[in-house]
């Protein structure tokens, strides 16, 4: 470690300056593949394997920041690009969203310089992580001979037509398609207004519990006899003081500047703090500075502080902070995706046809040069070659998926279903199935059965393509 390293800002030491580091504030002024700027991060060691993280819906590279020291102890090196909508990265429309992302990824990874053989992918990732290896696979360390070694965190599984045998409702399938394309505005508002009524309830609970408290001393000294001296110090000692809650509830709670009664309301405010929007009233959020010919001038390591201004409770309040205040319209289309609400179709069929064009096209690069099988069809999307269609290949695609099963927001149904697509071509995909049974959603990636285990595949395996079994 050097003497830079050691006095480097940490999220304990000093979160503002740590989360304003230049690491977290990478920009490409221009992607020349689509003429627009895209934000990215590039954390965890420097020197070490190369990642790339295709986020879930919430596709801003802060989500990925709590595993920069994660990624540092394992010697993985994390690049996270902002999708198009959030962050600095430019907007698009929906329907050419998923190829004009990955683009951006391609275009990130070559101004780093970077051809890397591993890809975790966590919930909506799933459709650019297919994307990407299917119709950008030059971006990788060799192509797909062999193909990069792809690490699935709880990915999505596209929602299946009620007629489906396999079909499971969705709590969210209600939520009107206007409402989620304008999320960014609408919930920033959503968030004030529940901080508001948090208050006003914590406000009422308090005067409730002093008006019952003094009820029932009242009662008491109408109904009871005094005490004597005797049992004065038993019967009438004071009821113990509540205690302050723990660092981690502290964690947990929303940054609002105002205590809360525990108990009451909890919940509904750790959901909605979750929730991310668009640009709050107020904020000033100015680009970072960064450098070399396509990146600003004046590219450091200083860490500039108060960045986004006040600092909140805590560093992930902080890092939740960060994100809303920078763009956030790309989430509501990443939702369309999800649900299918597009111009184009994204739902259950789209994965069956991802998967057999990835096997087709790992196929096809991987035994076309003896003549077993004839290009790609661009009409029909799928392979065309008779009876040695989708035979075995000399390196299969790995696929690690970690499920949690207490899941809801892709339930037991919908993981199985996927597992079959996904393991469907055995010969060219190798799929290896990891279960936690208390697992959920989201906790995966902060656990040892999940990002942790994808982390130490990645160190084990190094930065090459060839993988041992």
């Amino acid at each position: 470690m050097t003497i830079t390293d050691f006095l480097a800002p940490t999220p304990h030491s000093d979160p503002e300056s740590y989360l304003s580091s230049l690491k977290f504030n990478r920009r490409l002024n221009r992607c020349p593949r689509t003429n627009l700027t895209v934000t990215f991060s590039d954390v965890g060691d420097a020197e070490g394997v190369p990642l790339v993280y295709v986020l879930p819906s919430g596709c801003s590279r802060w989500i990925a920041a709590p595993m920069d020291p994660l990624a540092k102890s394992y010697g993985v090196r994390m690049i996270v690009v902002d999708r198009p909508g959030c962050g600095g990265t430019g907007e698009v429309p929906l329907v050419e969203r998923i190829e004009r992302s990955c683009e951006m990824i391609v275009s990130v990874l070559e101004h780093l310089n970077i051809k890397p053989a591993h890809v975790l992918a966590t919930s909506a990732g799933i459709y650019y992580a297919l994307h990407l290896l299917t119709y950008h696979p030059s971006a990788f360390q060799t192509g797909l001979n062999p193909p990069p070694r792809i690490y699935l965190i709880s990915p999505w599984s596209p929602l299946l037509p009620p007629d489906h045998e396999d079909h499971w409702p969705f709590k969210w399938s209600w939520v009107p398609t206007p409402l989620i394309a304008t999320q960014h505005y609408t919930t920033p508002h959503l968030i004030k207004a529940a901080q508001g009524a948090q208050q006003a309830l914590d406000t009422g609970v308090k005067v409730y519990e002093t008006g019952r408290s003094y009820a029932m001393k009242w009662f008491k000294a109408l109904t009871e006899d005094p005490p004597t001296p005797s049992t004065s110090s038993t019967s009438l000692s004071p009821s113990p003081a509540s205690s302050p809650p723990s660092p981690i509830e502290k964690t947990v709670g929303y940054a609002s500047g105002s205590s809360s009664t525990a108990g009451l309301g909890d919940g509904a405010a750790a959901l909605l703090r979750g929730m991310t929007g668009g640009i709050g009233e107020g904020t000033d959020v100015p680009v970072p500075e960064t450098g070399t010919k396509t990146e600003q001038a004046g590219e450091t390591s200083t860490a500039r502080r108060k960045y986004w201004g006040k600092f909140p409770c805590c560093v992930a309040c902080t890092t939740s902070e960060y994100m809303t205040a920078e763009n956030g319209q790309g989430i509501g289309q990443e939702h369309l995706i999800c649900l299918n609400r597009g111009p184009i179709d994204t739902g259950a069929k789209w994965l069956e046809t991802a998967t057999s064009d990835l096997a087709a096209t790992i196929e096809f690069a991987q035994l076309s040069s003896s003549n077993k099988v004839e290009k790609a069809d661009p009409h029909e999307n799928r392979l065309i070659a008779g009876d040695t269609q989708r035979k075995e290949v000399p390196h299969p695609l790995m696929v690690d998926v970690w499920w949690g099963w207490e899941d809801d927001m892709v339930p037991r149904k919908g993981q199985l279903w996927f597992n079959l697509v996904v393991g469907a071509f055995p010969g060219c995909i190798d799929l290896r199935i990891h279960d936690v049974p208390d697992g959920d959603h989201t906790d995966l990636l902060a656990r040892v059965e999940g990002i942790h285990e994808v982390m130490a595949m990645v160190q084990s395996q190094g930065n090459t393509t060839l993988a041992s079994p």
